[in-house]
């Protein structure tokens, strides 16, 4: 077993460490004897290669970033042999340095999303020196864990409230609608922040928000029908957009994406998440739904000039996504340009569904067109591709339609249960696939399967025309 040889107390071994002579006739003493068995220049180097990948399986991103950036650390630091298990709150990492093994394991203890720490991750794994200290990198690391979220949360209420509204405009809502979702969603996002803080149970904290989001949404929708004098004929359009916020945009797609990949590992437990989360949601607003005796019967299209409705659903589109963007913490340009993409990627879908294309048909032409105007964006802008694509295709969610699944069952009509929750995995299937079609054209890394593939990508092509 080879032993780690003496430095100073505030130095890093060289990256050639060599073992330390022993006189003859010495024996090693306990300390030595710690240190032959646990070598130190490896569990360091181990621990920050683990850290790096721990921030970024933390903020959200798949599992082959995570991979990618932990590889980059570890050139970095001088080992060449790693191997890494990614689920979706857990890494297993080895390393192997000169005959030497070391195996850890990290989890994340509370999942999220942070668009603004995977874009500084990434973009600090594809700046790394040639060589670098654990003590460097791990002050680079520490700069970007301290670094706060990029915006206060009476923003981010306000600008959710929006994001809801806009949903329900594309939801065929009208304007009592988008009056009543307003402050009954922001009402719920600071509820759900606040229960979050105190670190309460994720899925009942998610099905309280969403109970609270439908009860408040309906309980405006009722002042409104006082004022006006009867109820409007779209109230429908927002029972779920209200608590549209809860969506859990990062790990759907990103399961999505590990499982084209076939990174099983990441992407079932992702999935699962996902699909516990969906549950949790469509059971608040089922609930309260059930218990007012309100109607989830779809509503009919958007009337009135033709410009008129095409400029509202555009606009909703834009401030839709912008609005989840700035939710997830992107940086504003990111936010801005996923709206612009959501505002002319969403158009073929709408012209399709208004064409009598199947819906889930539909869904994949808009969400494949997404991915290619971000993989474009991301070159031109030099962006991050995967902080824009999420939020973009999250004008596709099939909430209402998840919500009448279970309302239906509840009333014992199969048939329109049945039918609701076929479309429902449908399009959440045909979301990831127009996606995952727009990423193997895009990136080779998803297009090949072998240990190396082209080093090209849209966003390099771009770079180099630029240049």
């Amino acid at each position: 077993m080879e032993q780690d040889p003496p430095e100073p107390t505030n130095a890093e071994p060289s990256f050639e460490d060599t073992p330390e002579q022993e006189p003859a006739g010495t024996a090693f003493d306990e300390h030595e004897h710690e240190d032959a068995l646990e070598p130190r220049h490896l569990v360091r180097r181990s621990n920050v290669v683990l850290r790096a990948g721990i921030l970024m399986l933390g903020a959200g991103t798949s599992g082959l970033r995570v991979r990618e950036v932990m590889r980059a650390v570890a050139r970095t630091v001088g080992l060449k042999r790693i191997k890494a298990q990614v689920t979706y709150t857990d890494i297993v990492l080895t390393v192997q340095r000169r005959g030497t093994f070391r195996t850890q394991v990290a989890e994340v203890s509370a999942p999220g999303v942070n668009a603004h720490r995977i874009a500084m991750v990434k973009d600090f794994a594809a700046n790394l020196p040639e060589r670098a200290t654990v003590a460097e990198v791990d002050a680079m690391l520490d700069d970007i864990e301290h670094t706060p979220r990029l915006y206060p949360a009476w923003l981010l209420v306000l600008l959710v409230a929006l994001a809801c509204a806009s949903v329900t405009v594309l939801a065929n809502g009208s304007w009592r609608e988008v009056i009543a979702v307003l402050p009954a969603s922001a009402l719920a996002y600071w509820l759900n922040r606040s229960l979050s803080a105190r670190q309460l149970n994720h899925l009942a904290v998610v099905l309280t928000s969403a109970a609270t989001a439908t009860g408040l949404y309906l309980a405006f929708t009722r002042l409104l029908d006082l004022a006006f004098g009867g109820p409007g004929p779209r109230m429908a359009a927002g029972l779920v957009c209200a608590a549209i916020f809860l969506i859990p945009g990062f790990p759907l797609v990103t399961a999505g994406l590990d499982l084209a990949r076939i990174d099983l590992l990441a992407g079932v437990p992702r999935l699962t998440y996902a699909a516990m989360v969906l549950l949790s949601i469509t059971m608040g607003v089922w609930a309260v739904v059930t218990v007012s005796g309100a109607s989830p019967d779809p509503v009919p299209a958007l009337d009135g000039p033709p410009a008129a409705v095409w400029t509202a659903l555009l606009v909703a589109s834009f401030f839709a996504v912008f609005g989840w963007a700035m939710m997830f913490n992107s940086p504003w340009p990111a936010a801005v340009a996923s709206g612009v993409v959501a505002m002319i990627g969403n158009v073929p879908r709408l012209l399709m569904l208004d064409a009598g294309v199947k819906p889930h048909v539909a869904t994949f032409v808009g969400c494949f067109v997404m991915g290619l105007l971000c993989a474009l964006a991301a070159g031109l802008f030099d962006m991050e591709k995967i902080i824009m694509t999420v939020p973009t295709v999250l004008v596709s969610i099939p909430g209402s339609a998840a919500l009448r699944t279970l309302i239906y069952f509840d009333q014992a009509d199969v048939v329109r249960a049945m039918q609701n929750g076929v479309a429902t995995v449908l399009v959440a299937i045909a979301m990831v696939a127009g996606l995952a079609g727009a990423r193997m054209l895009t990136d080779p890394e998803w297009a090949f399967t072998r240990s190396d593939p082209p080093t090209w990508d849209l966003a390099t092509v771009f770079r180099r025309g630029r240049g």
